[in-house]
């Protein structure tokens, strides 16, 4: 096996070289077998093997194996040439930059069955990459006897020559299916075309039954839509209405039903090994009485859809001596899908005011209560069983505004007169009696003061007294004027003597009056220097204009300070202002409210929030009722 053979057998084995499959008809493994048949033959290989790199759509590994049937080689050669070309296919996957073919050439030895290892005969391994595109997309071995390297690079070179014809296969694949696929954009554009010339579902139906008819070569064309729970024929090739009494309808609407209730293609008769495999076995009971009531027919059944639910079913019928071809049934389900939307969509705008509405309704008490977004529809049963709790459960209804605590009764001491504080005796926070004396007014001027008037006064009766006694009237009618005058300011000067001690108007607490520092000073009446408060609190709210008419003397609740917004005081309303006070933002009303109970925890000046309670409510009322006033007081006439 490794001589060269004789120059005529040599040519005569390059003559009988097979022809390439065609490859508009022959898939990839059917091509590269006649590819990898030619090669042995024009190399005057013994075998050869060509091996494919990984793509997405296939794994590394042999795809087309050939052995002369002439030559001798041992069982497990292949598996020795394969370890050989992945052993090359990293270093080979690149191809030259001068555009020459990478060529490998290596020595391998194949072993016989029953013989010892390593005594097989000699053999060289050509190895050839098939590129296309400027890709190497695989390798070609073949395998030459003998050790002569100089017929084994001949061998790969004409390898490489027959390889070109490889990128020209797949250039032609890619252009059949380009074509094919504008074929299928073609058809289906007509085909629509023609559709969209209809005025009602049914004129559309029959459109487009007749078209595939006429396309595809057809006996009978039928489209059914889903009609409640059933399928209902609303078009059929070769008349322009449904006849309902036709014999044939209950039979093709069987079969829809059949199609529909697999919610897949259906095929009659269904393809040879359907039967053995899960995935493409089918019922056809429904199928095969069409056929035998209507005649011996092929029938293939394609769901309609729209947004993935199914909404009819078109059945088509031809000759038992011309089924459907595998290339015919993938345009048909190409155009399946863009028959379903247009029928549908020409189904719906048929409807009438009624028809929407009813479908409306039934639409939503499908999402309602299919199983999709389950989460959603939690979310809203959520939110219903919110907003019916809000507005079926009643519960307490109350006024709520800001208040301050006051003390029922506060007196402001200011100085009697004006002067210097001379000293204080109580603080803020002390207790005092009624009467009890707070503090000291400076006296020594008015002493003074006094001091001179007695003495006045003692000189104007010595005068007085001797005008009586010589009987001058005038003179004695002016010395009483003046004791009288000096009476008075006597009277007035002891009045303020007995006032320079400050004491308290009621008995109370000491609330304002830390003068330490004002001793001494001089202080004018108008300043405030104590300040008594009674142990009583009362509480003064502000209500706003919105929520007055809800308050009412005698309503009770409760008002919370911010100091301590846990302890809830018990209050009651004694007295509402009857004119309203502009304050930030808001007009207000003042109303009072006296302390229930628990009158210490509350000190003169906190600031707090009030509830007054004012019956029951809803929960929905309470927060509609501000946006309800709101609209009636801007949209009133």
């Amino acid at each position: 096996m490794g001589a060269e053979p004789p120059v005529g057998e040599h040519e005569r084995s390059r003559a009988d070289t097979p022809p390439i499959e065609a490859s508009s008809v022959a898939p990839l493994a059917s091509f590269l077998g006649s590819l990898l048949k030619r090669q042995v033959a024009l190399g005057d290989a013994d075998a050869g093997v060509i091996w494919l790199y990984p793509t997405p759509a296939r794994q590394a590994g042999p795809v087309a194996i050939h052995q002369d049937p002439m030559r001798q080689l041992s069982r497990t050669w292949v598996g020795t040439v394969v370890q050989a070309m992945e052993r090359s296919a990293e270093s080979l996957q690149t191809p030259r930059d001068d555009g020459r073919p990478s060529v490998r050439i290596e020595q391998v030895r194949l072993d016989g069955e029953d013989g010892v290892y390593g005594s097989g005969a000699g053999h060289l391994l050509a190895i050839v990459p098939l590129v296309a595109a400027g890709t190497v997309e695989g390798l070609c071995g073949l395998v030459i006897a003998g050790g002569d390297r100089r017929l084994a690079s001949e061998a790969a070179l004409r390898a490489s020559l027959s390889a070109s014809s490889f990128e020209a296969y797949l250039w032609q694949e890619s252009a059949i299916k380009e074509a094919e696929g504008r074929a299928r954009l073609r058809e289906t554009l007509e085909l629509l075309d023609a559709a969209i010339q209809g005025r009602t579902v049914g004129a559309v139906s029959a459109i487009l039954c007749h078209e595939l008819r006429r396309r595809f070569s057809c006996v009978r064309v039928s489209i059914g839509l889903v009609s409640g729970e059933s399928l209902r024929l609303v078009g059929m090739s070769g008349v322009d209405a449904v006849d309902r009494r036709a014999p044939a309808v209950d039979a093709i609407e069987a079969a829809m039903e059949e199609c529909a209730a697999q919610d897949t293609e259906i095929a009659f008769p269904q393809p040879s090994g359907a039967e053995q495999d899960p995935a493409t076995r089918r019922v056809v009971r429904s199928h095969e009485l069409l056929s035998l009531k209507a005649g011996p027919s092929a029938i293939l059944s394609l769901p309609l859809r729209i947004e993935g639910d199914l909404v009819g079913v078109v059945s088509l019928e031809r000759s038992p001596e011309d089924p459907f071809p595998p290339g015919g049934v993938s345009l048909l389900r190409l155009l399946a899908e863009f028959i379903g939307p247009c029928i549908w969509t020409r189904r719906l705008a048929d409807r009438g005011i009624l028809a929407v509405t009813r479908d409306r309704l039934l639409d939503l008490g499908a999402a309602i209560a299919g199983p999709r977004h389950t989460g959603a529809k939690l979310i809203g049963l959520l939110l219903l069983l919110i907003l019916i709790g809000l507005a079926a459960i009643p519960i307490p209804d109350r006024v709520s505004a800001s208040a301050e605590v006051r003390a029922v009764t506060a007196r402001t001491i200011p100085p009697p007169f004006t002067g210097y504080l001379v000293e204080t005796l109580v603080r803020p926070g002390d207790y005092v009696e009624a009467g009890a004396v707070m503090g000291r007014m400076d006296t020594s001027e008015f002493v003074l003061q006094l001091e001179e008037e007695l003495g006045r006064r003692a000189s104007l009766e010595t005068e007085r007294d001797n005008s009586h006694a010589t009987g001058d009237l005038g003179a004695w009618r002016r010395a009483a004027k003046g004791v009288e005058e000096s009476d008075a300011k006597i009277a007035l000067l002891n009045t303020y003597i007995a006032r320079a001690e400050i004491r308290s108007p009621i008995t109370g607490q000491v609330s304002r009056g830390d003068l330490e520092d004002f001793v001494g000073a001089r202080v004018e009446p108008t300043t405030a220097l104590f300040e008594i408060v009674t142990p009583e609190r009362m509480v003064l709210i502000e209500i706003d204009e919105r929520d007055i008419r809800r308050v009412e003397v005698g309503q009770e609740g409760w008002v919370i300070t911010t100091s301590s917004p846990n302890d809830r005081v018990p209050i009651r309303v004694s007295r509402i202002n009857p004119s309203a006070e502009p304050t930030e933002g808001a007009n207000v009303f003042l109303v009072e409210a006296e302390v229930v109970g628990r009158e210490l925890v509350l000190r003169p000046g906190m600031r707090g929030r009030v509830r007054l309670e004012d019956g029951h409510t809803t929960g929905l009322a309470a927060l509609v009722r501000p946006v309800l006033d709101e609209i009636r007081l801007r949209l009133w006439w």
